[in-house]
């Protein structure tokens, strides 16, 4: 039986509001409107690269602002609170502990900062630095590198001739504590420790920063802006002001290098000296308290004259090859920076002096036997480590010479000498003597003085090299340091086509405790009137979380400028106390028998 459906009649076309008919052109209008929109909401609809970034922005600026609002608003003893909850009970500061003992401020002190920590200002310039009167060109935000590089470098660059300032530029130290109280915002050098010397009493009249241009050679300070006359004459009104006590001198990094310096020129008759006389030193100064001294100079100096780069530059360019290299945002980088760098006359003083003597030679170095281990360690205490504990119970590590600071290869820096072809340049031995002798400084004649060298241990340090031929066809710098070399463990000496050894991640000890050690352990040629030396070495403890910033038992060569055990020692002696005092040495390297293993060599 078949069945019947009424078909559907269609739908009438739309209507207009005031009820005619649509025409059908209309509705072919209406559904091309539709089709648009639905296409509009399709596109508004996908996420594109740049809408992420600009939430991303958007995201970590609103976090930075609320957490910038919440840091102002909190009391201040909130952040104290939290780190104590998570680590427990802080230990006080070293200026409130000693108050509490009942220490005062007595003897002046003086700052003498190192290469880079200073300020430098701006107080004359070329069209390009149009602004930026008295604004500082090192230090600070260092904005200026970013907005005008090349500016910059032209500015920060010395005459190739006369080691000063180039035609139309003046740049001048910053003055003052703040001259070097923080290198950057919130990166402290000297403020940690004035802080805790204002605790006991010391004010801006007992503490002066002898802020020079680390730029120059030593001299030229003197001569374009007579520093040394200054460092004398204010030295002279602090002990004349303060009851005729001396002054504690503190000098860190190259500073040290500086002193030792003014204290020669000081006894120096004028024109070309001080005229201080040969007992100027005895009178003005109870001890000199060296801070990561680099007595002996610094082999990252010679790789910075060598290929502008350090261990953590030749592991950036090998990362991102070629950028380094390139002309970046309109700044070759290591060229420019090489080219700079290299007018800085002051640079010269750090490069490693001795030779063969004390840095050791093909065959030989002093640390020879040191086993590269990695050690974190919870606290400082005043164990004073054997010379031979390295040695005890210790599987003897690969042979290592350190004395070639810079090999071609690998293959060569552990190669056998008598395989290696190379130029015998050989002076005599007395030219050679009177070379170490000079570039080391002889210590003036203040036997009342006392010598300290105030260092950090336990951090692998930059001590030889592996180069190779640079592979960039742009590059200016032939050479660099092949991070392709490795020692094949994570306990190897050899690292990145860097050889390290014990030291404060900028200073190896060789250098910063032999002098103190040996050099002018007791009457020698090098220390005439017997001046008393301490070495005081300070194992590195990293902080144990992010809420102890840059921690407050740090070896590393800035950070230990916040190291609670050493400024404690600081403030001791500027109240009083002698080397004896402090218990004298405190040594947990094997500095003692390295320095007996140059003397075997002298």
């Amino acid at each position: 039986m078949s069945l019947l459906r009424r078909r559907r009649a269609p739908p009438p076309p739309p209507s207009h509001i005031d009820g005619s008919v649509a025409s059908p052109a209309s509705v072919v209008e209406e559904k091309d409107d539709k089709e648009k929109k639905a296409k509009g909401k399709e596109v508004k609809g996908r996420w594109s690269c740049w809408d992420s970034c600009c939430w991303l922005i958007g995201c970590i600026c609103t976090a930075w602002w609320l957490l910038l609002f919440l840091y102002n608003a909190m009391p201040p003893s909130f952040p104290q609170y939290v780190t104590e909850a998570i680590t427990g009970p802080m230990s006080d500061p070293p200026g409130l502990k000693l108050r509490k003992e009942g220490l005062r401020a007595r003897h002046p002190v003086v700052f003498v900062p190192g290469i880079v920590t200073g300020g430098l200002e701006l107080w004359e310039g070329h069209h390009c630095a149009e602004g930026l009167f008295r604004k500082r060109l090192w230090g600070g935000t260092f904005g200026e590198i970013y907005k005008r590089p090349l500016c910059w470098v032209e500015h920060m660059s010395l005459d190739n001739e006369s080691g000063l300032d180039p035609p139309g530029v003046r740049i001048r130290p910053v003055t003052g504590l703040v001259a070097a109280d923080y290198f950057a915002p919130g990166y402290f050098v000297w403020a940690v420790l004035i802080a805790n010397l204002a605790r006991i009493g010391y004010e801006e009249k007992t503490m002066y920063m002898a802020a020079y241009d680390w730029r120059l050679s030593f001299q030229n300070t003197e001569v374009r802006d007579q520093t040394l006359s200054r460092i004398k004459s204010n030295i002279e009104l602090m002990v004349a002001t303060n009851g005729g006590n001396k002054v504690v001198v503190i000098p860190h990094s190259m500073g040290v290098l500086y002193f030792l310096h003014f204290m020669k020129w000081v006894e120096e008759p004028a024109p070309m000296g001080g005229g201080g006389g040969g007992d100027w030193c005895a009178k003005h100064i109870k001890a000199v308290m060296n801070i990561g001294g680099p007595f002996l100079g610094v082999p990252k100096a010679v790789t910075g004259l060598f290929s502008a780069e350090a261990k953590d530059v030749a592991v950036a360019r090998a990362i991102a090859p070629g950028v380094l290299d390139s002309d970046f945002l309109g700044l070759q980088t290591l060229r420019y920076v090489m080219h700079m760098t290299r007018t800085w006359d002051s640079t010269m003083s750090m490069l490693p002096k001795g030779g063969d003597t004390i840095w050791g030679g093909l065959d030989w170095s002093p640390e020879e036997g040191y086993e590269c281990t990695s050690k974190k360690l919870k606290s400082n205490d005043s164990h004073v480590y054997n010379d031979s504990d390295s040695e005890n119970g210790k599987s003897q590590p690969h042979h290592i010479n350190y004395g070639r600071i810079i090999s071609f290869g690998k293959d060569v820096a552990e190669m056998s000498s008598s395989k290696i072809e190379r130029i015998e340049f050989r002076v005599s031995k007395p030219y050679h003597e009177y070379c170490i002798c000079i570039l080391i400084l002889l210590l003036p004649h203040a036997p009342d003085m006392e010598i300290y060298s105030m260092y950090g241990v336990g951090i692998p340090t930059e001590r030889a090299y592996v180069y190779k031929l640079s592979p960039s066809s742009e590059c200016n710098i032939p050479f660099q340091i092949d991070t392709s070399a490795e020692g094949g463990s994570d306990q190897s000496c050899l690292q990145g086509g860097v050889f390290l050894a014990n030291g404060d991640e900028t200073v190896p000890v060789l250098s910063a405790g032999y002098m103190c050690a040996k050099g002018w352990r007791g009457k020698t040629r090098f220390n005439p009137s017997g001046i008393k030396t301490y070495i005081r070495e300070y194992d590195h403890a990293p902080p144990a979380n992010l809420l102890e910033g840059r921690g407050t038992q740090s070896g590393a060569h800035v950070d230990i400028m916040g190291n609670f055990a050493l400024i404690e020692d600081i403030i001791r002696v500027a109240a009083g106390a002698t080397g004896e005092d402090l218990g004298g040495d405190q040594v947990y390297s094997d500095i003692f028998k390295w320095s007996e293993r140059i003397n075997l060599h002298l």
